[in-house]
């Protein structure tokens, strides 16, 4: 059975970390290591850390560089086959989420991933992850819905000097680009609430992202998607900084509908 290492970066997240670690300590998988990351937080944080820490493997708390830093420091304290990032306020699906994952795990498969669900204020989205060849639109599922062969988080870190943003996506672009197998299981992997690193600057980050893909695929293609992609998330954040937030939401959920997107 191969050892999985969930891995949760922190930063004074009092009100978040809790529902994370009793997620991941709740996991029926049996051959599992748990990692927290803290960057030395300042509030009741390392006191809810502490009460867990019969059911923490290992525990570091000190000042880091940014989230991107400490995901690569997790993953080099990580000793398991495979790595998960499920970061304060992330949350498993199930109890049995990872059992379900890896009892379907095909040979050879270096990435594997499912969906996920977005919880905002007044609705939950929820994501179907799409296949990997579609990675040069963006990400196909969340990082807190993805599995990675440890050995290639060692080998390729997270660019976090570069790409402040999107290294995550960077990773897991280049590895579907250099032709890495990718697994989709149609299973749905976590839960979270809105409001995130790319949430929160979302034309920032589809100009990172669209920059990263073009590394490797400058056409036309490419700048016409993203250009178009990008006048849409201004629009949308025009919207959200000029309407109540439920009548945002309700025209989002309106908008996910009409596409035949799924949402609560």
């Amino acid at each position: 059975m191969v050892k999985i290492s969930v891995i949760t970066i922190s930063y004074n997240c009092e009100n978040e970390i809790e529902d994370t670690i009793q997620s991941v300590i709740q996991q029926d998988y049996p051959n599992l290591e748990y990692i927290v990351v803290d960057g030395a937080s300042k509030d009741k944080t390392p006191e809810i850390i502490e009460k867990y820490k019969e059911n923490i493997h290992v525990v570091v708390s000190e000042k880091d560089k940014g989230i991107y830093d400490a995901m690569n420091k997790g993953a080099r304290l990580a000793s398991g086959d495979w790595v998960i990032y499920m970061n304060a306020g992330d949350t498993f699906y199930e109890n049995s989420t990872i059992s379900q994952m890896f009892a379907q795990l095909q040979p050879a498969v270096q990435l594997l991933y499912g969906n996920h669900e977005v919880v905002y204020e007044h609705l939950t989205k929820i994501k179907k992850a799409v296949g990997p060849n579609q990675l040069w639109k963006g990400m196909v599922c969340s990082h807190q819905a993805l599995f990675v062969k440890r050995d290639l988080l060692i080998q390729f870190p997270f660019e976090w000097e570069k790409w402040n943003i999107s290294a995550d996506f960077h990773f897991i672009f280049n590895r579907w680009y250099e032709g890495a197998p990718f697994q989709h299981v149609d299973l749905f992997v976590a839960k979270f609430a809105a409001g995130g690193l790319s949430d929160l600057g979302s034309v920032d980050s589809k100009m990172e992202t669209w920059k990263i893909v073009k590394e490797k695929m400058d056409t036309p293609e490419v700048d016409e998607y993203y250009n178009s992609l990008i006048r849409y998330e201004k629009y949308v954040n025009l919207l959200r900084k000029t309407i109540p937030s439920f009548a945002f939401e309700k025209l989002m959920k309106l908008k996910n509908i009409m596409k035949g997107a799924d949402v609560k």
